[in-house]
């Protein structure tokens, strides 16, 4: 299995130290380098890194931009912040930009290292625990009536999901993969791949996790949640 190319964006020297001290150990990783924001960004574009880990220690002028900029020249590449409690009320801001994942800047070393290792080998999102609270609170999506959201009606596009796409929906946010879901709803694997491309297109998501999370967020799915976000 290829080793996992990663490349480490901080303004603080003393962690990016660190942090490419914790990773460089592991033979899973490849470090490509640590630089300053900046600087990793412009690295990013000329490497493609599997994933950036972003260290927001510190703020970071125009963050949203950037982020936003580097999502567009490192399409293929994940982004993964490691966030101070001050942070906690832009992680749907910070997704709806490109980040696919976010962590406390004070998780453990191993939990860390796993963490990115399930965001590049599984897609598996990870949050910090308050962020269901937090979602409930922010963005500005309509949430409809549950009877309405029951039947697969979508906030202010009008569109529904089909009573298939509500199935594959719910175990797309219980963490099945395609083929499990084929195996589950007697169905072939291309079968469900087209499903899960029109689900996407209808939420107006640009991958699984984001749909799952963005589904959360207007109640078209609830407790299935926990099961696709990583908390710490």
């Amino acid at each position: 299995m290829d080793r996992i190319r990663l490349l480490i964006a901080s303004e603080d020297s003393s962690s990016r130290r660190g942090l490419t001290a914790i990773f460089s150990t592991e033979g899973l990783f490849e470090v490509i380098g640590d630089y300053p924001v900046d600087d990793a960004i412009e690295k990013s574009v000329a490497s493609q890194p599997d994933i950036m880990l972003l260290d927001l220690s510190d703020e970071i002028a125009d963050l949203g931009k950037k982020i936003i900029h580097l999502k567009s020249e490192c399409p293929c590449s994940l982004i993964l912040a490691l966030i101070e409690n001050e942070y906690l009320s832009r992680i749907p801001e910070m997704l709806a930009q490109g980040v696919d994942g976010c962590v406390p800047r004070g998780i453990i070393r191993g939990c860390l290292v796993k963490t990115v290792e399930l965001a590049c080998r599984s897609g598996i999102l990870c949050l910090p625990g308050s962020f269901k609270k937090i979602a409930s609170m922010a963005g500005s999506e309509k949430v409809v009536n549950i009877g309405e959201l029951k039947n697969g009606l979508l906030p202010n596009s009008g569109e529904y999901l089909t009573k298939r796409e509500m199935e594959i929906l719910q175990l797309m946010a219980k963490n099945n993969s395609n083929r499990e879901i084929a195996h589950k709803l007697f169905i072939s694997e291309p079968t469900v791949k087209t499903h899960v491309s029109s689900i996407l297109r209808k939420l107006g998501q640009s991958n699984r996790a984001h749909a799952i999370v963005y589904s959360y967020k207007i109640g078209l799915v609830n407790e299935a949640l926990g099961c696709i976000v990583k908390t710490f």
